[in-house]
């Protein structure tokens, strides 16, 4: 009698293996088919327009794509922007301001926009606003317009415009006159070292 219950306590605790046993291969083989499928979701996205990254198009990250522009943004005619402040230095390898500098923009890529610079430190530069790091835009409203000028002519490529060495780039936002658009122009002018 002894041995007949421990018989089927042996074959009880087989079934009970073999279940759990079987259990962790069904858990198994779902969690495979899960990263599976995965796999093969984010493939298909990376493929895709939305899954390609904004850095495709850029050429390699060389030395001799070493390209400097000076440059100053002004909000309704204020003092410039200061993107000497440690949290708008060397935030990508393609296009950025070091060395506590922030009127000397370096490329260091072919392709790369001015766009992209201002992504990289979660701003965002179009034709119609400028939005800062800290979420404020400013957008054309009638009285107030955004300019962008390259070399003193005004530029209308904005965010796509990639920078070529020895550039003058001014942004700014606001109603200025002509007189103080000149002024303007004159600073980032002075930076390059050009005087009149």
């Amino acid at each position: 009698m002894y041995k007949e219950k421990g018989k089927k306590k042996d074959k009880a605790a087989e079934i009970a293996r073999k279940k759990s046993m079987y259990k962790f291969i069904a858990i198994g083989v779902i969690a495979a088919l899960i990263g599976i499928v995965a796999a093969l979701s984010y493939a298909y996205y990376m493929h895709t327009e939305a899954g390609k990254s904004r850095t495709a198009a850029f050429g390699p990250i060389d030395e001799r794509e070493h390209v400097h522009a000076v440059f100053k943004l002004y909000i309704h005619g204020k003092e410039p922007v200061d993107f000497s402040q440690a949290k708008y230095q060397l935030r990508t390898p393609y296009i950025h301001f070091e060395n506590n500098n922030g009127f000397i923009i370096h490329r260091h890529a072919a392709n790369v926009d001015i766009g992209y610079l201002f992504e990289s430190m979660k701003m965002k530069f179009t034709k119609d606003c400028f939005t800062l790091d800290n979420g404020v835009s400013y957008c054309n409203d009638g009285k107030n317009t955004l300019k962008f000028y390259v070399n003193g002519v005004l530029n209308d490529k904005y965010d796509k415009y990639i920078i070529q060495d020895g550039d003058r780039i001014l942004i700014t936002y606001g109603s200025e006159d002509e007189e103080q658009i000149r002024e303007q122009l004159k600073a980032v002018d002075r930076l390059a070292g050009i005087n009149e």
